[in-house]
C-alpha cells in the first residue's frame, strides 16, 4: 500500500480508538480500537509486509483476521489483483480462518457485500449497511456469543472497522466516481 494510505488509515483509527474500545466493550473486552490504531501503526512503519506487521502488532485473533484484509488492499494497490478479487480472497481466508458465517455478527457481515460492489464507492457503502445490520444479529462468534443478549443491540465493532478501513480506501483511492473495481 501507499505510505499515504497507510498515513489516512492510521489517522482514521487514532480518531477511532477510544469509541471502537467502547463498541468492543458491549461486546467484547474493550479493547479493539487500541488493537486496530496498534496495528495500523505498525503497518505504516512497515511498508515493505504491512499484513505481517500488522498481524504481529495487533496479536490475537483480530491481528490474524484483519491483516488478510491489509493484504488485501495492499495486493490491489500493488496491481496484483483488482479490489472484487482481493476482497472475495479475504472474505474467504477470513472465513476458514475464524469458522464465521453470513448472519454471526462479524467482521464477514461488513465485508461480504463489500465484495458484490461494482465500485468502491459502493464498496464502501455496502460495508457501512453491512456493519450497521450486525446491531440486530445475535452473536454467534467471538468473545460477544458469551454476553448477556449476545450483542444484540450493538454494533460489531470488527465489522464496523471493516467499513471505516474501506471508507478510507475509497476515499484516498478518490473511487466516489462509479470507477470499477
Amino acid at each position: 500500500m501507499s505510505e499515504a494510505l497507510y498515513q489516512a488509515l492510521l489517522a482514521r483509527f487514532e480518531s477511532l480508538e477510544g469509541p471502537l474500545n467502547k463498541l468492543d466493550a458491549a461486546t467484547g473486552d474493550g479493547d479493539h480500537g487500541s488493537t486496530m490504531l496498534k496495528g495500523f501503526k505498525a503497518a505504516t512503519d512497515n511498508a515493505d509486509d504491512p499484513a505481517k506487521a500488522f498481524r504481529r502488532a495487533a496479536g490475537g485473533a483480530s491481528g490474524s483476521l484483519f491483516s488478510v484484509l491489509v493484504n488485501a488492499l495492499d495486493q490491489t494497490v500493488k496491481g496484483q489483483s483488482s479490489l472484487a478479487d482481493a476482497l472475495q480472497s479475504a472474505a474467504d481466508r477470513i472465513h476458514l480462518l475464524g469458522q464465521g458465517m453470513p448472519g454471526d455478527k462479524t467482521m464477514l457481515d461488513a465485508l461480504l457485500p463489500a465484495c458484490e460492489a461494482k465500485s468502491m464507492a459502493d464498496a464502501a457503502t455496502a460495508a457501512r449497511a453491512g456493519a450497521e445490520a450486525t446491531r440486530a444479529m445475535s452473536a454467534r462468534r467471538g468473545r460477544a456469543k458469551h454476553v448477556e443478549g449476545k450483542g444484540v443491540g450493538h454494533v460489531d465493532a470488527g465489522a464496523h472497522s471493516v467499513a471505516e478501513i474501506l471508507a478510507v480506501f475509497a476515499t484516498w483511492q478518490g473511487a466516489s466516481t462509479a470507477e470499477d473495481i
